[in-house]
């Protein structure tokens, strides 16, 4: 766990002005595997071998915008009174489906009748989940990338993670259920609903985050954590924001440090599974290259307009990091010795959703942080890059 503190230095400066969480994507993986796997899950349950065809475990609608009650009874526990589920396409423009149940982002609002004692009057309730889904636009490039992989990591090793977290509040979303499968590209996730008291964290790196240029920060930051009584802002700073981030992460690298088991055939689905058993070379350096290429563009100065302002090191880092890819190098990297571990695949702000509510913050521990979700699994893997990179 000592490797929390070597993230935590790469942060030590003001982070607002580095897109660094993206440049770690590209070079910690890049890898994807189509091995073939299935999965299901409901909350509290581990038993994902015995599932049958994706068709048995996707939802089953009404019509274009209402999923089938008595679907949502059948799948999860939890909701055993709903009586209606109406749905709808939250996706963002490009992901919107023809019709609502097409769509690849969903809000389910779920009506539950019950009483408190069983007997007497029932009241009606309203509770709301999201639901990502693989449209039937989407299978093919799902089955090609294998986004399925996404509910496999909620069902096997998330529980792994939530046990492993210091605090009451584990950093992986609440799963009600998923169904994924590998073979055909199908996914469904129901998830808690995050919108009522956490945000994008990335509103909180300032104007020099490229994702941010086109953002209305101000008011977004204003909104999410309102100005106190002196008007001084009361949102975290980018530091605070990036040192928990990172420390999360590092929870979840250390629970899988040099695992052995994410070796077994029965986790061939995570990405990087073949390259890390010296497999597939062709694709390796197919890969690598699409990096060295946009790497080689950027320096060129093709994707630069010089709004971008790099730390000196940190250029430096990547440039070496570049400069050493090779396949004989990965090579020798594989050995009994070499360092492992699980890795996300796709950790950026976007991915990272962090809660608003200052007054639980300001009652914990020092040190113990905001709640936060790391979301979006669909490129998890395991890698023996990153540390490769980080030193």
């Amino acid at each position: 766990r000592g490797y929390k503190a070597r993230c935590v230095v790469l942060h030590s400066k003001d982070v607002q002005n580095y897109d660094i969480c993206s440049i770690f994507d590209v070079l910690i993986d890049g890898v994807f595997d189509r091995s073939g796997h299935a999965a299901r899950m409901m909350e509290n349950s581990t038993d994902a071998n015995n599932a049958t065809s994706s068709s048995d475990h996707m939802p089953v609608w009404i019509n274009d915008s209402q999923i089938d009650p008595s679907w949502i009874r059948g799948k999860m526990s939890n909701f055993q009174h709903v009586s209606g589920c109406l749905v709808k396409d939250i996706s963002n423009d490009t992901r919107k489906g023809d019709v609502t149940k097409n769509g690849a982002t969903l809000l389910l609002q779920l009506t539950s009748e019950d009483s408190e004692d069983g007997c007497g009057p029932k009241t009606a309730t309203m509770t709301t989940l999201v639901a990502k889904q693989v449209p039937p636009t989407g299978l093919a490039l799902s089955r090609r990338l294998g986004l399925a992989r996404e509910a496999i990591f909620y069902n096997q090793l998330a529980p792994k993670i939530r046990l492993s977290s210091s605090n009451d509040e584990a950093c992986i979303p609440k799963i009600y259920y998923c169904s994924g499968d590998m073979s055909d590209g199908s996914k469904i996730v129901m998830m808690e609903d995050l919108s009522d008291g956490f945000i994008d964290s990335g509103i909180l790196f300032g104007p020099g985050n490229p994702n941010n240029w086109n953002r209305d920060l101000k008011r977004m930051v204003d909104d999410a954590f309102p100005p106190n009584a002196s008007n001084k802002s009361t949102a975290p700073s980018s530091f605070e924001v990036a040192n928990q981030t990172f420390l999360a992460i590092a929870n979840v690298h250390a629970t899988f440090w040099r695992d052995a088991e994410l070796l077994k055939e029965e986790y061939k689905w995570l990405r990087g599974s073949s390259w890390i058993s010296g497999k597939d070379e062709d694709t390796w350096r197919a890969s690598q290259g699409m990096i060295q290429s946009m790497w080689e563009k950027y320096m060129e100065g093709e994707e630069d307009d010089g709004r971008i302002h790099w730390d000196p090191l940190v250029w430096r880092i990547v440039e070496k990091a570049m400069s050493g890819i090779s396949w004989e190098s990965q090579i020798k990297r594989l050995n009994v010795g070499s360092h492992f571990c699980l890795v996300h695949g796709d950790f950026w702000p976007g991915n990272v959703m962090i809660s608003n509510d200052n007054s639980v913050a300001a009652t914990r521990e020092m040190g113990a942080g905001r709640d936060l979700r790391l979301l979006d699994w669909e490129m998890v893997g395991k890698s023996y890059l990153h540390l490769h990179f980080i030193r």
